[in-house]
């Protein structure tokens, strides 16, 4: 009785311990699981644009897609996802799956496609439990109420959209779909051609086609920093359900679904946690996202803050201060080129308050010229002499020469008379 008491303790204390060490090394935006490192909106949007489910599973494994960072089996080198589709009438349960080693296969998520009677098509794409946690289901964002009257076109492909906004201010544009739209997208349309042949991946442990290098995995912060960008669209058009919209095929699944024990125990271990301990490599991955969209770093800047950076350049000019008091020209406003109004650099710069007349300004040319000194300004020569005052202006050449001689003639009247000339006493 006291062994199955201890050993009951022993067992609620080790559960306890692991959700402690989960809640701590679990990062906000994340599951604490080392799902984190695949994102499966990612996997989503890529297999809507896919064409072919063998083109699907090469572009999943491709490092230029920057979608797998998975490494279960903690060699650090990226593991190798093969996909094998698994049909039962017009149902298909799409695998993703990892070889650990030779003898161990993990799945990782696998793909509900389903096709009903008027030509619809329902997906979801539900992650592994041991991965992702139980019941982790990600589906189109589809409509609540669909007409099931309506006979569908599939030449005519329209989303309905709708807005949120949540507690930030950040809004994101919601694109519904219905079944119809679904069933549009290529590989769907692919898997349900008449000369269908089902895909099963031929790759398996050791054994990876030529075009595929493993490469070394990222910290879960620089995976994430990468794909916070693409979120809006995520969360756009794919939204997280709780509930399976064909139970039937999720228990068929389960009859067939692997579980590695190697996995299960480096998750026990807590060892694929270490993927968090670099957060400051969060940066790093936004510019790697910025460096493959071709986006340069000051717009990227501008994206994270939410906001467009507009720059404007304006030439150096020499602006001239307006009087608070006087009218500013508005002829820019209505696309109009002001008149140039030059600065006079001898004026020196003075405040003006309103309503108080500026001092130490220079004086009008008007005021200038009126204190000016008369004896400052030159006569005209077409003035006759008699007009001009004599007082203040330069007497002519001729009534110089005249006072001249009356002078001379003068002084010399008591001395002797100069010759001819000479006039009589």
């Amino acid at each position: 009785m006291k062994k199955s008491l201890h050993l009951l303790l022993l067992c609620f204390c080790s559960f306890f311990i692991s959700n402690v060490f989960a809640q701590k090394y679990q990062q906000p935006d994340s599951l604490g699981l080392p799902g984190d490192n695949l994102n499966l909106y990612a996997v989503m949007e890529l297999f809507q644009t896919s064409e072919t489910l063998e083109g699907f599973e090469r572009k999943l494994n491709s490092e230029t897609e920057k979608i797998n960072n998975l490494d279960l089996n903690n060699d650090d080198k990226i593991d190798y996802i093969r996909v094998m589709d698994h049909v039962d009438g017009n149902t298909h349960n799409i695998v993703l799956q990892v070889s650990i080693n030779e003898k161990e296969n993990q799945d990782v998520a696998y793909f509900i496609v389903d096709k009903n009677d008027k030509g619809g098509v329902q997906i979801q794409l539900i992650g592994d439990e041991a991965l992702y946690g139980k019941d982790y289901i990600l589906e189109p964002n589809y409509k609540e109420t669909v007409d099931v009257n309506e006979t569908p076109n599939p030449g005519y492909v329209k989303q309905s959209t709708q807005q949120t906004t949540d507690a930030n201010g950040n809004t994101t544009i919601i694109n519904n779909y219905t079944t119809y739209e679904t069933a549009s997208w290529p590989v769907v349309r692919y898997m349900y051609a008449p000369n269908y042949i089902i895909w099963v991946s031929p790759w398996h442990w050791f054994y990876y086609p030529d075009y595929w290098t493993p490469w070394e995995p990222w910290y879960w912060h620089r995976y994430y920093g990468y794909h916070s960008y693409r979120y809006n669209y995520y969360y756009g058009n794919y939204r997280y359900c709780h509930n399976y919209r064909n139970p039937i095929a999720r228990n068929r699944y389960y009859g067939r679904r692997m579980v590695s024990n190697s996995v299960v125990v480096v998750i026990r271990s807590g060892n694929f946690r270490r993927t968090y301990s670099r957060p400051n490599e969060k940066p790093a991955g936004k510019m790697e996202y910025f460096k493959d969209k071709g986006i340069s770093p000051n717009k990227g800047r501008a994206l994270e803050e939410g906001k467009p950076k507009i720059t404007i350049e304006t030439p150096k000019t020499n602006i001239r201060k307006v009087p608070k008091n006087k009218k500013i020209d508005n002829s820019i406003e209505n696309n109009q080129q002001p008149e140039e109004r030059p600065l006079n650099k001898r004026s020196s710069k003075v405040n003006v308050e309103d309503n108080e007349k500026p001092k130490n300004t220079r004086p009008s040319r008007e005021r200038t010229i009126e204190n000016i000194k008369p004896n400052k300004i030159k006569p005209s020569i077409e003035k006759s002499n008699d007009n001009i005052n004599q007082n203040n202006t330069r007497p002519s050449r001729e009534r110089t020469i005249e006072n001249i001689k009356i002078q001379r003639n003068q002084s010399s009247g008591s001395g002797k008379p100069s010759g001819k000339g000479r006039v009589k006493p």
